[in-house]
């Protein structure tokens, strides 16, 4: 073979390869989708410390009860407290700080589709001279942790008793 003696192959030069393609920047459908998942992110962490913050009364309202002693003197009215004060916290104050007695015990029914039968029967001996025993005084808790936890957050719902109580 005679190819190293032939001129027009000695000129020849090796072969030129182009520069590596790189991956930065990256290309604008990449931009797109990073926007798309920076938002979607965003929004998904704004919509959960909303709902955090929105069950702030119901977490503080489950605390009180889990410390309130059983044997305090006033347990009944101190839990009846409790209920309203995180009922106010949703709803406006003129639509739940009058109720009073049976209309306060309908409207507590009223929240959630099933109630302890003991949360009505006990509030209702709050004012008695007599304290509640230990246990009905634990029954009440219970009964009150389970509507606070079927019934709350409450949605505001004034329209709608507006367009009842006419």
């Amino acid at each position: 073979m005679q190819t190293a003696n032939n001129p027009a192959l000695a000129a020849m030069k090796d072969i030129q390869l182009p520069e590596p393609i790189h991956a930065w920047p990256p290309a604008y459908g990449y931009w797109l989708v990073l926007a798309a998942c920076l938002t979607i992110l965003a929004v998904c962490l704004w919509w959960f410390i909303k709902q955090y913050r929105h069950r702030a009364a119901k977490r503080e309202a489950l605390k009180q009860l889990a410390h309130l002693a059983l044997n305090h003197p006033q347990f009944a009215i101190e839990v009846n407290t409790i209920l309203k004060r995180s009922a106010m916290s949703y709803l406006p104050r003129e639509q739940v700080a009058s109720l009073e007695g049976e209309a306060w015990l309908q409207w507590l029914q009223q929240q959630v589709t099933h109630i302890d039968d003991n949360l009505p029967l006990l509030l209702a001996k709050r004012y008695q001279s007599k304290a509640l025993t230990p246990t009905q005084a634990e029954q009440l808790r219970q009964a009150a942790i389970g509507w606070l936890k079927q019934a709350l957050p409450l949605k505001h719902r004034a329209s709608e008793e507006a367009a009842c109580s006419h």
